[in-house]
């Protein structure tokens, strides 16, 4: 297990895929006396061309074998096609600090957010390694032929300057949000995507659309730095896990161990996504230095997103942001005129023999329930419940952005208000329960509620 001077490194990048952590790597090192010592890691990392790095955050015997000995031998698995490679390592250095180190740290931290573990996973350092040669252990050949797609060729450009001009076409928020999501399925193949933007406080993110989810997803709220997606808003950078599935598996591992030792990490929370996804990606939509939202996909396949995955879709985030600060800027351009009041449209009348919808809201927090399911809270609710009430006393129906601008009641910040992604968002809730109320955009920064069933508003103090 020693190198010689001479000894040159190799071409890493047909490993690409034994990189993506779809299977646990795994270590050996020797100690003083010749005793053996296997470690199993979550993921390994090209570095370059003829160097990896290895996560040291439970490597405390392995570190004093390197120090005496720096031969160490890494076995990788490839996920698709099943070929086994053994890699002859020699170790050159521990860094502490630096790209090596930020990237293997956003790694860990990332799967310690997707399970929850952010108490147990913490890296210390990264070990970089030098290839000293690589060896294929197995020749099945039955999985030989690699399933990768061929070279794009460019689509990606070509479908990225398609979406481009469809976006310049979007003159609001609902319609760049559907461009953006139906581009993502149609011109780059991304089946289940969903997209959160961050809310007025600046500390929680919503789910405002999504494709290839349940509908339940639309509304559904992460903390800014909880689990995976609020990790990536925090920090502004993207994250890919390769198999979700093995990544459970290991870090249950290592908790079973830890809670041995008698150290209990929080139960784990899983994010909802699609069922059965072993491969998830989130990228960070930003627009001048300052995080807007977050693009999340999932495949069902391991290690399914790659390097220009996740290129593409930072492409995507960034005119997504762009693009939606655009949409709320001309909509608060559009309110700055003097206030006209809104056309007063009388609703039709409803049948009273028809059994009427019960709307309970709670003031506490904003709570809207239509009947006995929950619909939405918040700022959205609080919109919801105004509107509501003044259809119910004067049976109006025509309403504009800017006079719940300057409603006090609804507890819209000053700055960022956020007003027309909660529209966006309660049209989009109301639309998929098939609720009795509807809403539909009547022009720029205007829009009329439908109501097809009798209402009767119940008020709650909790």
């Amino acid at each position: 297990m020693s190198a010689g001077p001479d000894d040159r490194g190799f071409d890493l990048s047909p490993l690409d895929r034994c990189f993506g952590g779809g299977v646990p790597a795994v270590m050996t090192t020797v100690a003083v006396d010749g005793t053996p010592n296997v470690t199993y890691l979550s993921r390994a990392h090209r570095v370059d061309e003829e160097r990896i790095a290895l996560s040291n955050q439970f490597m405390s015997k392995t570190s004093r074998n390197l120090a005496s000995n720096p031969a160490a031998n890494l076995l990788l698995l490839d996920p698709t096609t099943m070929a086994e490679y053994r890699l002859r390592l020699r170790y050159e250095r521990t860094e502490r600090r630096g790209p090596v180190f930020e990237r293997l740290r956003d790694d860990v931290d990332a799967i310690a957010a997707h399970t929850h573990m952010e108490d147990v996973f913490r890296l210390r350092a990264a070990a970089v390694f030098r290839v000293v040669s690589v060896e294929r252990t197995n020749d099945l050949g039955l999985f030989d032929a690699d399933p990768r797609p061929a070279d794009r060729d460019g689509r990606e450009l070509g479908a990225m300057a398609e979406l481009a001009t469809r976006l310049g076409r979007s003159d609001d928020l609902d319609v760049v949000v559907d461009t953006v999501l139906d581009g993502l399925v149609g011109l780059f193949g991304f089946a289940h995507v969903h997209l959160l933007l961050l809310d007025e406080s600046g500390r929680t993110l919503f789910t405002i659309a999504s494709r290839g989810f349940d509908a339940e997803s639309i509304g559904s709220e992460v903390q800014l730095g909880a689990g995976l997606v609020g990790m990536v808003a925090s920090r502004g950078r993207s994250a890919r896990i390769g198999d979700l599935n093995q990544m459970a598996k290991y870090t249950e591992r290592v908790r079973q161990e830890f809670a041995a030792e008698g150290v209990e990490s929080e139960r784990a929370v899983p994010m909802p996504g699609l069922p059965g996804a072993k491969s998830r990606i989130a990228v960070p939509a930003m627009a001048l230095g300052q995080v807007v939202g977050v693009l999340v996909a999932d495949r069902v396949e391991s290690v399914a997103f790659t390097e220009t995955d996740e290129q593409v879709l930072g492409v995507v985030a960034s005119m997504l942001a762009s693009a939606i600060e655009h949409a709320r800027s001309v909509v608060v351009e559009d309110d700055a005129p003097p206030i006209r009041a809104a056309p007063v449209t009388i609703a039709p009348p409803t049948d009273p023999r028809e059994s009427p919808t019960v709307v309970r809201y709670f003031v506490a927090d904003g709570s809207v329930f239509l009947d006995a399911g929950y619909l939405i809270k918040g700022v959205a609710g609080r919109i919801l419940w105004k509107l509501l009430r003044e259809h119910i006393d004067t049976g109006r129906v025509d309403f504009t952005n800017r006079e719940l601008r300057l409603d006090p009641a609804l507890e819209l910040p000053e700055v960022k208000d956020n007003l027309e992604s909660r529209l966006v968002l309660l049209k989009r809730r109301l639309d998929e329960r098939e609720a009795p109320i509807r809403m539909e955009r009547t022009g720029r920064g205007q829009f009329r509620l439908h109501v097809s069933t009798p209402l009767r508003i119940e008020t709650r103090d909790a």
